[in-house]
């Protein structure tokens, strides 16, 4: 089950019965429950406004109580050194999960972001 925003928001009726959908912003995390994994997907750009949503959602996810958050980051197509600092704190809040946090990542921007995180970790 996916708990993001679609491209399109809900729909409204109007005054005169007719129904038309609103647009609204499609969040830029995508999130799925798959048994005790939570799989926060990480939508085309990983920005300071993108990091913020991620951070929400992992607070979110680690409250639900899973096994462990994984972190997707295959679909992100650019990054920002700001959206890449919150891949750390999310780290941090599975830390507290049985299983942890982990990344997947493939070739390209997200395991770029990944790496431009972890540059000035100790």
């Amino acid at each position: 089950m996916s708990a993001a925003t679609g491209a399109h928001g809900p729909t409204a009726t109007g005054s005169d019965g007719s129904v038309e959908t609103v647009d609204a912003p499609r969040s830029p995390i995508d999130v799925i429950v798959d048994g005790t994994t939570v799989v926060l997907s990480v939508v085309d750009r990983l920005d300071e406004e993108a990091g913020h949503a991620l951070l929400a959602a992992a607070a979110a996810a680690v409250e639900r109580g899973p096994s462990r958050i994984d972190v997707d980051l295959r679909s992100l197509e650019s990054y920002t050194e700001a959206g890449a600092r919150a891949l750390v704190v999310c780290r941090d809040l599975g830390a507290r999960l049985p299983e942890g946090l982990h990344y997947r990542t493939g070739r390209g921007p997200g395991r770029d972001a990944l790496l431009a995180a972890y540059a000035d970790v100790d």
